[in-house]
């Protein structure tokens, strides 16, 4: 996996900008706590694929270092809303945002090996560290992609394969959202997330 250090430059290159403006908005999320603390050099440790997932959100997004705090904390603790997989125009499975461990050991994804996260933070950094393993065949392989909204807010994960259409709402239910006036929406692209997902893995770009 990338250390602090890797994750920053590797970042800064895909979203080319400068490192340091890159490495001054990681600092202001650790001090936070949306980044695992980590030294440099022989102390580094290596981030998770929230800690990915949480730098590249203010990037993606465009915010201010004083800014992005309080904006990804927020996106990042929307709560599952709903989930569903449909096939051939029938639902194959489904989950919704309740909580018990009924409910948990129910909701599985119909992805091997990845488990439901409640959140969409913890949901987008475990798919970026387990997601794309394995993906030379089924849902592994199939394009995915993030879109986050200004509206609630609200995101939405997108999963496509011929095993089925797999989408994951986070924040306020569809139904509940009023049309504005006016909204900012952020689609995070497949390949993008892919190549986040080798960073997480890896520690290459």
């Amino acid at each position: 996996m990338a250390t602090k250090g890797e994750m920053v430059r590797a970042l800064a290159q895909r979203f080319d900008l400068n490192p340091n403006k890159v490495d001054a908005m990681s600092r202001e999320m650790g001090r936070a706590g949306l980044l695992t603390p980590g030294g440099r050099g022989r102390a580094a440790v290596d981030m998770q694929g929230a800690d990915v997932f949480h730098l590249t959100l203010p990037l993606a997004l465009g915010l201010e270092t004083k800014d992005a705090p309080e904006t990804v904390r927020e996106l990042s603790q929307l709560r599952l809303v709903r989930g569903n997989l449909f096939l051939d125009g029938y639902i194959q499975w489904e989950a919704g945002g309740g909580e018990s461990k009924l409910l948990d050991a129910l909701n599985r994804l119909p992805v091997a090996g990845l488990e439901l996260h409640r959140t969409f933070g913890a949901f987008c950094g475990h798919w970026l560290e387990e997601g794309f393993s394995g993906a030379d065949e089924g849902f592994n392989s199939a394009p995915v992609s993030v879109e986050v909204s200004s509206n609630g807010p609200h995101a939405a994960f997108s999963h496509r394969s011929d095993q089925g259409s797999l989408k994951l709402w986070f924040g306020d239910a569809a139904k509940d959202l009023k049309t504005p006036e006016w909204e900012r929406r952020t689609i995070l692209s497949d390949k993008l997330f892919r190549r986040l997902s080798k960073l997480v893995r890896s520690g290459a770009s």
